[in-house]
């Protein structure tokens, strides 16, 4: 059980990242003339490196617990991960629908053009 939700965690972490890269692609100009999109572009970087964290919390946990001895309760650990693991992608999500949503605001406007 372990096993599995360890690869499928692995995989969404793999995805979530490779989103990460292509927004940031995406809102390159919009970030880098914006401090508001600077600082929640920031502030999104700071969830990805919480999200990644909590991925691996639970695993160091289950290896310093059950190191010498053969784990009867992995199911537990497996379980608590990936709650962990669905709440910090909720909140990380919740950043980038913000920064998106802002990002495309900020090119409908095009306000960056005229400050110096």
């Amino acid at each position: 059980m372990l096993r599995y939700v360890s690869f499928a965690i692995g995989l969404s972490g793999i995805a979530v990242i490779f989103t990460f890269v292509v927004t940031w692609g995406y809102l390159y100009d919009e970030i880098r003339h914006t401090a508001q999109l600077r600082e929640e572009f920031h502030s999104t970087i700071r969830r990805l490196i919480v999200s990644v964290g909590v991925a691996v919390i639970p695993v160091v946990i289950y290896l310093i617990e059950t190191r010498g001895q053969p784990a009867h309760n992995a199911e537990l650990y497996a379980f608590v991960w990936v709650v962990c693991y669905v709440v910090t992608l909720l909140v990380l999500a919740q950043g980038f629908i913000v920064l998106i949503r802002d990002a495309k605001r900020e090119k409908k406007t095009g306000a960056y053009r005229f400050r110096r």
